[in-house]
Formats: structure tokens, C-alpha cells, sequence
């Protein structure tokens, strides 16, 4: 019998599958894309950078499937495989950037809101992971920026941001949906969707902000964020 499954709830435990799965799906999802995209990282630091970032995607990876493991989750491979589909790979140095500085603030911004979950494995896999470094640098920050500081390249910047901004979202949830409020009314989560929508989008509004371009507009973002947090703050 799974550790686990004696100290929550049947609804918990449901519920707990559910986030785990969520969170493994994106590091399959990141290994994906790091591998996809190493061959854009000119020098060989670059290609060690990602080819370290792709490690810790597959330590938390298999961090999760023993989490799941305690959680009776099965294989937690099949559940999560075939979600992969239609997501975009990055096409340029610049677009991988924003992709791993978002994907990666997002995660960071889940994982915060669940230090003190009831789930004492996944609390306890939230705060390691909650302390290693950022996996974009000054350097690579520098190189967006200066990227964005030409108006000739704005309306591209604007376009990967809407998209990997809409993807990013996906990892803090859906506001006001039954699940969200149920995860923290069972002690699983500290903070909603939505307040950690807000945290993340005023993030996002100074570094866009820094860049000289626009925040875009939710017909521009493949997510579903209340209109209401769109709003110019």
C-alpha cells in the first residue's frame, strides 16, 4: 500500500494525482523542448546550460513519479505522454529564452503555494525545488533585452511572448473553478489560481515593460485568465 494514501482524503488523493500529473507534464514537456532546441546555443556553455536544465527536468521528473507512487498514481509515463500534442517548439535563441524565463517563473510561482501542503511529499519536493537557481541568467536576460531593444524586432518579440505567456499561464490553473477552490479548501494548496495569476502577470508587465514592447491582450493569450487580470494594473 502506498505511504500515502491512509493520511488524505479519497478526494485529495484524487485531486493530488491531478497536480502531480500537471507538473510532470511539464517536464516532459521541457525536456522536449531542450532537447529540441540545444542546437541553437552557439557555444558548448551554452549547450552544458541546457544540457543541465534538461537534467534537473528529469530529476524532478522522476521526483514526481515517486510522489505519484506514494499517491497509488500507477505509471505515471502513460498518464501524462500523450498530452504533448500541439505545442510549439521555439524557433530562434531569442524565442527559447522567453520560453525557459516564463515556463520557468510560472513553476517557481506554483511550487511556492504548495510549501505547506497536507501533501507532506509533494510540500517537501516543492521546497527543494523552489531553491535552486533561476535557469535564465543575467547574460541570457541581457540578450533578450538587447533583442527587444530594436523596433524592427518588436513585432516578433510581442508575438512569442503571447504564445509562451499562454502557455505559461496553463501551469497556475483555471480561477474560480470548483478544483481550485477544492485544493485549497483540502489543505493542498496556500494561494488560488487566481492570486498567483496576478503575481505572475505583474511580473510579466515589468519585464515587458523593460523591454519596450506591449503586454498583450487575452484574444492574443491560449489561456484561460480573467479579463479582469489582463487589465493595464
Amino acid at each position: 500500500m502506498a505511504i500515502y494514501r491512509s493520511k488524505l482524503s479519497e478526494d485529495a488523493l484524487v485531486l493530488m494525482r491531478r497536480i502531480v500529473e500537471a507538473n510532470a507534464w511539464r517536464q516532459y514537456l521541457g525536456v522536449n523542448i531542450l532537447g529540441h532546441c540545444i542546437k541553437m546555443m552557439g557555444d558548448f556553455e551554452g549547450k552544458r546550460g541546457v544540457a543541465n536544465e534538461i537534467g534537473v527536468c528529469l530529476d524532478l521528473y522522476g521526483e514526481l513519479t515517486a510522489v505519484y507512487k506514494e499517491l497509488d498514481g500507477g505509471d505515471l509515463d502513460y498518464a501524462v505522454r500523450d498530452r504533448l500534442l500541439n505545442v510549439p517548439m521555439p524557433e530562434s535563441r531569442f524565442e527559447l529564452g522567453v520560453c525557459r524565463l516564463l515556463t520557468d517563473r510560472a513553476q517557481r510561482i506554483v511550487m511556492a503555494s504548495f510549501h505547506n501542503s497536507k501533501c507532506k511529499p509533494f510540500a517537501a519536493l516543492a521546497k527543494r525545488h523552489s531553491k535552486r537557481p533561476a535557469l535564465v541568467g543575467d547574460g541570457e536576460r541581457e540578450r533578450m533585452r538587447e533583442f527587444c531593444s530594436e523596433p524592427a524586432n518588436h513585432p516578433r518579440a510581442s508575438e512569442i511572448l503571447a504564445r509562451w505567456l499562454g502557455i505559461s499561464l496553463m501551469a497556475l490553473g483555471r480561477p474560480g473553478t470548483a478544483g481550485d477552490q477544492r485544493a485549497m479548501d483540502l489543505g493542498l494548496r496556500s494561494e488560488s489560481s487566481e492570486v498567483q495569476m496576478r503575481q505572475y502577470l505583474d511580473e510579466v508587465r515589468q519585464l515587458v515593460k523593460s523591454w519596450g514592447i506591449e503586454m498583450p491582450g487575452s484574444e492574443r493569450i491560449a489561456a484561460d485568465v480573467p479579463e479582469k487580470l489582463l487589465a493595464p494594473a
